[in-house]
């Protein structure tokens, strides 16, 4: 069965962290330029539409070839939710996907092979799951990441970790490149998680996700040694 299905990319300008991380040149691209190749290039979407605040951010994006779609300043602010950006892409669609598939541009190392695994690996399980939400396995297993209250004590660790093996606990965490989500489930949960979603299961090169100088310049050093192969 043929299902629709379109990318959202949320580019707002600004952020309070790295400054313009949306934008900052990554191996001669803005960082947000290989999250709509990777889109355009999948072949999977009827439209790659960038959603931003920012008239710059949307030639930019023009410039790639995505479709852009200006967002009101009501959902253009650090308070705006995904789901809100989400849902503004989704009624100025008319809602006449299937699904979406949400590519966040601080993801540059996820690319169109990423993109077409991740939708045969939905659709491969469409009658099962409602959501997939790409996954790496985690730096540290859940019982190694524990609170410290303001008294600084280790109460919350309060187990015993000489035996610790760290292939005993194979754990896994979000990696922010890939969200996919049915409309009508996704109006509804509000969220992709859940018994409802599946995992996609990416790397940690391609799991870098930009969100400090030092992401920055971690994806740096990995592009620069994709890009030398």
């Amino acid at each position: 069965m043929l299902r629709d299905k379109i990318a959202i990319i949320p580019a707002r300008s600004g952020s309070k962290g790295l400054k313009d991380k949306n934008i900052l040149d990554l191996c001669g691209k803005p960082i947000m330029a290989y999250s709509i190749i990777a889109g355009i290039d999948s072949g999977q979407f009827s439209r790659v539409i960038v959603s931003t605040d920012s008239e710059y951010y949307a030639d930019l994006a023009r410039l790639y070839h995505a479709e852009v779609m200006m967002r009101d300043e009501s959902i253009s602010n650090d308070s705006a939710s995904t789901y809100s950006v989400i849902e503004d892409v989704l009624k100025k669609c008319q809602l006449l996907s299937d699904y979406f598939v949400l590519l966040q541009p601080t993801s540059p190392m996820r690319g169109s092979d990423h993109v077409k695994e991740a939708v045969a690996l939905f659709e491969e399980n469409y009658d099962k799951f409602d959501f997939l939400v790409s996954v790496k396995e985690a730096e540290h297993a859940g019982v190694l990441v524990r609170p410290i209250d303001s008294d600084g004590s280790l109460k919350y660790f309060d187990a015993d970790f000489s035996n610790y093996k760290r292939q005993q606990y194979a754990e896994y965490s979000p990696n922010g490149a890939i969200f996919i989500g049915k409309v009508e489930a996704y109006l509804e949960q509000k969220h992709f998680f859940g018994r409802r979603a599946i995992a996609y299961k990416m790397n940690r090169v391609d799991s870098v996700d930009i969100d400090t100088e030092l992401d920055y310049k971690l994806a740096k050093l990995c592009m620069e040694d994709r890009e030398s192969e």
